[in-house]
């Protein structure tokens, strides 16, 4: 730009000072005559160097670029540097997207970009197979308004992508797992991972739990019953006694399993339970009262605080379960004359089952495991009291079938908090 500024004021000081020589020489008509030819000259091969420039730039190339003249060649000499860098960047970028794309390709998970108002901007084959995307047609299309699933609409609505969620594609009968994360301001990433495999593995286990337990009950059913049948028998020495009351309570503790295993596997299955229902919570308290009632025999302080007009849709068996499996547990591991407190209200919109004691308490580092299936903090004590090491995963798996959550607090020698968290969806008034 200064060497046009320069350029054009040197023309200017030779055109005045033509200007004065030959209006002093001769007459002012013909300097002004020369002058103006020689300010059309030189606004004509402006103009030529302009409309080569027009054209090059319709077409742009290394090969075809004008050479020009005067100051149009250091201007068409710093067009060329700069086309070349950009080229060169070009490449560049170019190779890295092409690296991108395979590596996207290459990973056994399906990858979709979408911006801040969840339209696609890109995605591998993997994502285009799993959520139905046809790349030519739905680019820059909300993904879901492509692929139409509630419970992924709600989950990039509220935009809490700590967990992942699982989803079913009803067209291509995929199992899919589904997780979000912010990249690039409001940008964000969605990975979804095909579960169909691994489902059909899982699926395989629970059937044969339930199969294998099945088959088990039936000739423990028979071995218990025998072993009461020798029980009550008068005429029998102490000896023979105590190993026989011992194969009853070991008996006893297998049957507990196996019924455990089989709730366990019955949870799991989404098509054995009706999970709509209208729970009347009234009637599983009173259950669970009476309940509660004969397995401590007033051992503990027992408190209850229950809003009995807050009621849910669930199955009223496995609430049941999970409920009663949290109050066992709290008399199981609180010591004699300990308090217990059980309560259900609504918080936050959402309707929290808890159970507090003041009994032994759970070690931090066993917090996370604690819902695993057969983990136990303490074995001995556990198996002394009667548990299976089952009871926190059945609670677990029917709190995930109903939306909800469990949440574990906990100090040594000053006791628990469990809390089951049942959300928004889930509440119903009476």
């Amino acid at each position: 730009m200064q060497d046009i500024r320069w350029s054009t004021f040197w023309f200017l000081l030779l055109e005045i000072f033509i200007y004065f020589i030959i209006s002093s020489i001769f007459s002012q008509k013909l300097a002004v005559v020369i002058v103006l030819a020689t300010l059309i000259i030189f606004i004509l091969i402006h103009i030529y160097w302009i409309y080569k420039l027009s054209n090059w730039v319709e077409s742009p190339s290394l090969k075809n670029l004008p050479n020009g003249t005067g100051i149009w060649q250091n201007i068409f000499a710093k067009l060329y540097r700069t086309y070349r860098q950009q080229k060169k960047s070009q490449t560049q970028l170019t190779t890295t997207l092409d690296q991108f794309i395979q590596a996207a390709e290459a990973i056994n998970d399906g990858i979709v970009g979408v911006n801040e108002d969840n339209e696609i901007l890109w995605s591998n084959k993997k994502a285009q197979k799993m959520l139905n995307i046809n790349p030519k047609k739905d680019y820059n299309q909300p993904i879901n308004y492509i692929f139409r699933n509630s419970d992924l609409s709600n989950y990039l609505i509220k935009e809490n992508y700590e967990n992942s969620i699982n989803i079913h594609n009803t067209n291509n009968k995929l199992d899919i797992e589904i997780k979000a994360t912010f990249f690039s301001e409001n940008h964000k990433l969605i990975t979804c991972r095909d579960l169909t495999s691994l489902k059909k593995i899982q699926n395989l286990r629970k059937d044969f739990v339930s199969n294998f337990s099945h088959e088990l009950k039936t000739p423990l059913t028979v071995i218990s019953g025998f072993l009461e049948t020798l029980e009550d028998r008068k005429k029998i020495d102490v000896q023979s006694k105590k190993i026989i009351s011992l194969m009853s309570e070991q008996a006893h503790r297998m049957k507990k399993l196996i019924d455990d295993l089989l709730l366990l596997s019955n949870v799991e299955s989404d098509y054995l339970q009706n999970r709509s229902e209208k729970v009347i919570m009234r009637d599983i308290f009173k259950k669970i009262k009476n309940e509660v009632s004969f397995i401590d025999q007033q051992q503990h302080k027992i408190s209850y605080s229950l809003n009995n007009e807050i009621n849910i849709y669930g199955s009223s068996t496995e609430i049941y379960s999970a409920f009663i499996n949290l109050l066992t547990n709290a008399i199981r591991y609180t010591d004699k004359k300990g308090e217990i407190t059980v309560s259900w209200n609504k918080i936050n919109n959402d309707a929290i089952f808890q159970v507090a004691d003041t009994g032994i308490g759970i070690p931090e580092k066993h917090l996370k495991r604690i819902t695993e299936r057969f983990y136990r903090v303490d074995e001995d004590r556990s198996r002394e009291s009667g548990g299976t090491g089952l009871g926190l995963s059945i609670v677990k798996n029917i709190m995930h079938q109903h939306q909800g959550e469990i949440r574990v607090a906990s100090e040594i020698n000053s006791g628990s908090s469990f809390k089951l968290i049942f959300p928004s969806e889930r509440i119903y008034t009476k």
